[in-house]
């Protein structure tokens, strides 16, 4: 039942990481179109000025050369709707202007205004309230006069733009939606691989590499962890050293590939008969240390009946049938200690304790102990 739930929360956990990465990618590929569209908008804007301005400087050198003379150039522009034409002088205030003198007073008055709005060689634009003029400079021969052309500019309307984005960036866009998507893939894969390192480590720091359980190290914060938690809500765990008996001699017999095997099969029968709160830990050659939560001095004794009753099962290894004995000294929170060094030592002191009469369950108890009936060595 326990592996089952670690293996569906595994999945969930894989699968909201999917589709985190699902959306990660999605969120930043519309974000990136829309810059994409915002900058090619501010592009066109400005290209569309600067061929609107170029198109106002040829418009007035042709119409010059053609009427033979300013004047013939103004006639012409007073035909035009009001407003769209504005020709001013930056020097001289007799020079003709057209025809709305409540839009001049808005203009630039002096030729470094005008030139803080240049775009190219030919002339700029300028914003005013809500139009944009674009301008350019008629070439009248003299150096001191500086008469400029005023057109209100039209922007192409945003659905043509739309329509024209649609035709021209339609198979951009899908490249770039592509090469996000790969550039998650190829992150994804490098972040697995980090992460994949990372557990590696961690497993090599924190777990035991011959039977995959916690070792000292993981043990000994755990256990701070437990004491912690426990003083501040007046609770009481237990923690049991088991070491095995008659080990070596295995070892001896069928050699050290076996007793390996043994001890896994010893913390694959511990682990399946424990709660998903408690812990068991490897932390020495044939030596197992449990930590029950939650328990009194009879659960406990209950629980450690049922490991011993199980470790004592015999094993069948690759070169026969084994069996051992196991002593087990218990030492229970904060009755028998109130810090990790002294819980340890007094549980290694009454394991110790029931070794000596062959095996058995010891429970730490200053100078006297209650054990049960001892297990003899097998």
């Amino acid at each position: 039942m326990a592996k089952s739930f670690s293996t569906i929360q595994s999945l969930k956990q894989l699968t909201l990481q999917k589709y985190r990465l699902l959306t990660f990618l999605i969120t930043t590929s519309i974000v990136g179109v829309l810059l994409i569209l915002w900058a090619v908008y501010n592009a066109s804007r400005d290209i569309e000025l600067i061929h609107e301005v170029d198109n106002l400087y040829h418009f007035a050198t042709t119409s010059v050369a053609a009427n033979k003379g300013m004047d013939e150039l103004i006639r012409a522009l007073r035909r035009q709707p009001a407003g769209d034409y504005q020709v001013v002088t930056l020097e001289d205030a007799n020079v003709p202007r057209l025809p709305d003198d409540e839009l001049l007073a808005d203009l630039p008055r002096h030729i470094q205004q005008l030139e803080e709005s240049r775009i190219n060689n030919r002339g700029g634009y300028v914003e005013i309230e809500d139009s944009v003029y674009t301008w350019a400079i008629l070439p009248v021969g003299d150096r001191n006069k500086h008469v400029v052309l005023f057109h209100r500019f039209e922007a192409t309307p945003a659905s043509q733009l739309l329509a024209i984005y649609i035709k021209r960036l339609f198979i951009p866009a899908i490249f770039y939606v592509w090469l996000m998507v790969w550039v998650g893939l190829i992150v994804r894969y490098l972040t697995d691989k980090l992460v994949a390192k990372n557990k590696e480590l961690e497993q090599m720091a924190l777990y035991d590499s011959l039977t995959g359980l916690p070792n000292r190290v993981l043990l000994d914060d755990r256990l701070k962890k437990h004491i912690q938690e426990y003083q501040r809500d007046q609770r009481s765990f237990a923690l049991a050293l088991i070491d095995l008996n008659n080990f070596k001699a295995v070892n001896d017999k069928f050699g050290h590939d076996q007793g390996d095997e043994l001890l896994c099969q010893v913390a694959e029968r511990i682990c399946g008969l424990l709660r998903t709160s408690d812990t068991v830990s490897r932390v020495g050659g044939d030596e197992f240390v449990l930590l029950l939560n939650d328990v009194d001095e009879a659960s406990c004794l209950h629980m450690c009946e049922r490991v011993k009753n199980a470790v004592l099962t015999p094993y069948i290894l690759r070169e026969g049938e084994a069996r051992i004995g196991l002593s087990i000294g218990i030492a229970i929170f904060p009755e028998h200690g109130g810090d990790p060094v002294t819980l340890m030592r007094n549980a290694d002191m009454a394991m110790y304790s029931v070794k000596t009469h062959g095996g058995g369950i010891h429970i730490y108890e200053d100078d006297q102990a209650r054990t049960e009936e001892p297990v003899s060595v097998l």
